[in-house]
């Protein structure tokens, strides 16, 4: 695809710059990390005028990720005034060098008109940009836009996903596992779910993570494996996923697949239950049943790694180099 290979060669120069870099004396590129990650703990406490004092001089020098995580500052108004004319700017300088999301928020805001003047077809230009440099879910938004624009053709949505699996993007391959899984546009097959799922998941699609632990747990699409499904809701838990961190808290809690540890199925119930949504509930009364056979310094242990927990994924994946 033409757009793979061009990304190719831009992600080959960052690497070759990040190489040159690296033999140049006092260049510090150890250092720049650091720096990078420091904007990022700062992000994470509330610290937002400490992040931005982190990322400012880095985006002058170019670092994606640090214009990236100061965009994100000047859209939410965070430690500086909201202006989100200049988060599109950062967004653009940082999608240019190939940063997933930061593509994805460009084309949000061209889709949106924020900061920009709206234009749907830039909008899919960043979408599809972002797709194919990895971001998790622009594939998902390209497809429900090309879904409004052949809303009775399920066939051709469904070649559309195909393409984009084809091309080993994570989301087109979680879409079309979801249309194998139910049959839309397709005849049903749960093998083929199950492959396009496992292939989503293993580039670290946390809902391809969490449907794949389900089949093999429940043993559809192939034999049941409850070793495999703890391993892969592990991954989506890991991840944030609440029905996911539900899912494997059972599995501790009941020695499926995994030997049996009442702690961490406490940890992970009672991470799930300070979640919104339809899972709150049934994970704060698994907790406190699971609780009763916990020492009072196992609870709070417990209640100490729920506080510090931070999910993997966003924060993690946008400023690693």
């Amino acid at each position: 695809m033409p757009w793979r290979q061009e990304w190719t060669g831009r992600w080959l120069g960052m690497a070759a710059a990040a190489l040159v870099l690296a033999l140049v004396p006092g260049t510090g590129l150890a250092d720049t990390d650091a720096q990078v990650a420091k904007g990022q703990r700062a992000y994470l406490h509330g610290d937002f005028e400490r992040a931005r004092s982190a990322w400012a001089p880095l985006a002058e020098t170019g670092d994606a990720r640090a214009q990236f995580g100061l965009a994100v500052l000047y859209a939410n108004a965070r430690g500086v005034e909201g202006d989100s004319e200049q988060a599109t700017t950062l967004y653009r300088k940082a999608a240019e060098q190939g940063h997933p999301t930061a593509a994805f928020r460009l084309g949000q805001a061209y889709a949106k008109g924020e900061g920009v003047n709206r234009d749907t077809d830039k909008a899919r230009k960043w979408y599809r940009r972002a797709a194919e440099a990895g971001h998790a879910s622009a594939y998902t938004v390209l497809g429900m836009r090309y879904r409004a624009e052949v809303p009775a053709d399920v066939a051709k949505t469904v070649a559309f996903y195909q393409e984009g699996a084809e091309a080993g993007l994570a989301d087109a391959e979680y879409n079309l596992a979801n249309f194998y899984a139910e049959g839309r546009g397709v005849a049903a097959d749960p093998a083929k779910a199950r492959d396009f799922y496992q292939r989503a998941a293993e580039q670290g699609h946390s809902q391809a993570a969490l449907r794949l632990g389900g089949m093999h747990e429940d043993g559809h699409g192939g034999d049941k494996d409850p070793a495999k499904a703890a391993q892969w809701y592990r991954q989506a838990a890991e991840r944030g996923s609440a029905p996911a961190q539900l899912s494997l808290a059972k599995l501790l809690d009941q020695g499926k697949g995994v030997a049996t540890d009442k702690l961490a199925a406490y940890r992970w119930y009672r991470l799930c239950a300070t979640e919104s949504g339809v899972y709150k509930q049934s994970a704060a009364q698994k907790a406190k049943k699971v609780g009763e056979t916990l020492s009072d310094e196992e609870k709070q242990q417990a209640q100490d790694w729920v506080k510090d927990w931070r999910a993997e994924g966003i924060w993690t994946r946008d400023f690693s180099r």
